[in-house]
C-alpha cells in the first residue's frame, strides 16, 4: 500500500502541474483584460501600466506562470484583482463556508433521499415500485438545478411566501437552495444504488442466504450493503468536495455568498489570480477525495490488499 499511495500521490501533483498550467494559459488567453473601457475595472493609460507593473503582468507569460508557480507552492495564490485588500487565500477562506454549509446540507440530503429510494426499487425490482423510482430518477436527474432553483423561488417566495427567495440568514434561507441543488443529485444516487445492491443480490451467498430463512431486511443488511459498499463510495464520495466548494448556479440565483458566486465573479472580471486560486484549490479537493476513496477500498475489501500485495 505504500508504493501504491506514492504513486498516487505523485500523480496528483503532475495532475495539479498540468491544470495549472492549462488554466493559466486559458486566463491569458481568454479575449478580454481586466481593465480598459468596456472592462469592470476601468484604467487610464498611465494607470494600466502601473497596474500590470504592480501584479507582473508586465513580463513574460512563461516568467508569470514560473513566479505564480512557486508562490502558490508556499500557498500564495496572490491578491485578487477587484479585492486587493484581501488574498486569494483569505477570500477563499471567507466564502468557503457558505458553500460548505449549503453543498454539505444538500449532499447530506441528497445521499439519504436517492439510498432510500435506491434500496426501495433493489428490494421491490421489477415491480411497479421499482418502475416508479426508476422513472422518478431519470427525469430529476435531467432536470437542471438552476431550472428547479427558479421554479422553487417563484412558487414558495414569490407565489406563496413561505420562505425567502436568497440572501443569507436563518435556517429558513437554507430550504430552497438545499432542495433546489440536492434533488437533481438524488437520481444519479437512486440509481446507482439499486444498480450495486441488484448486482450483489444476484450473488450466489445472497441466494444462500435466503435458502438458510433469513429474511430480506436481514440479507440486505447483513450481507448486501457491506459487499454494494465498495461501488456506491466511488459514486458518492467525490459529490462532498464537488458540492461543497460551491454550485455557481444555486449561488448565483439565490444570492448566496459563496465560492461559486465568487468565481462566476471572477471569470466576468478577467481576475487572473482568483480564477487560478478557486480552480487549483477544487481541483485538490477533488483529487484528495478520490485518494481518500482509493485507500478506503483496502479498509473495506481484504481483496484489494491482497492484490496489490502480489
Amino acid at each position: 500500500m505504500i508504493s501504491y499511495t506514492v504513486k498516487r500521490l505523485f500523480g496528483i501533483l503532475v495532475t495539479l502541474l498540468l491544470l495549472s498550467i492549462l488554466t493559466f494559459a486559458l486566463t491569458r488567453l481568454v479575449p478580454g483584460t481586466p481593465w480598459g473601457a468596456n472592462a469592470q475595472i476601468p484604467l487610464s493609460a498611465e494607470q494600466e501600466a502601473i497596474f500590470r507593473q504592480r501584479y507582473g503582468l508586465d513580463r513574460p507569460v512563461i516568467e508569470q506562470y514560473l513566479v505564480w508557480l512557486r508562490n502558490a507552492v508556499l500557498l500564495d495564490f496572490g491578491r485578487p484583482f477587484t479585492a486587493p485588500e484581501l488574498s486569494v487565500t483569505e477570500l477563499i477562506g471567507k466564502a468557503l463556508p457558505y458553500s460548505v454549509i449549503v453543498g454539505g446540507i444538500a449532499c447530506l440530503f441528497a445521499l439519504a433521499i436517492g439510498v432510500i429510494l435506491g434500496m426501495v426499487a433493489a428490494a421491490a425490482r421489477n415491480s411497479w415500485l421499482d418502475n416508479l423510482v426508476t422513472s422518478y430518477a431519470v427525469i430529476i436527474a435531467a432536470v437542471p438545478s438552476f431550472v428547479l432553483a427558479y421554479i422553487l423561488a417563484y412558487f414558495f417566495a414569490a407565489q406563496w411566501r413561505l420562505l425567502p427567495s436568497g440572501g443569507w440568514g436563518g435556517p429558513q434561507h437554507l430550504v430552497l437552495p438545499v432542495i433546489a441543488y440536492g434533488l437533481p443529485v438524488t437520481g444519479g444516487v437512486a440509481r446507482w444504488t439499486r444498480q450495486c445492491l441488484v448486482d450483489t443480490m444476484s450473488s450466489d451467498y445472497v441466494r444462500t442466504a435466503y435458502a438458510k430463512g433469513l429474511r430480506q431486511v436481514a440479507v440486505i443488511a447483513r450481507h448486501v450493503l457491506r459487499n454494494a459498499l465498495i461501488p456506491m463510495i466511488t459514486s458518492f464520495l467525490p459529490l462532498f468536495p464537488g458540492m461543497m466548494t460551491g454550485s455557481i448556479f444555486i449561488e448565483v440565483v439565490f444570492g448566496l455568498p459563496g465560492l461559486g458566486r465568487y468565481f462566476v465573479q471572477s471569470s466576468s472580471n478577467r481576475d487572473y489570480p482568483l480564477v487560478l486560486g478557486i480552480t487549483i484549490f477544487w481541483a485538490v479537493l477533488i483529487m484528495l477525495t478520490y485518494f481518500i476513496t482509493d485507500v478506503l477500498y483496502g479498509i473495506i475489501d481484504p481483496r484489494v490488499r491482497i492484490t496489490e500485495r502480489k
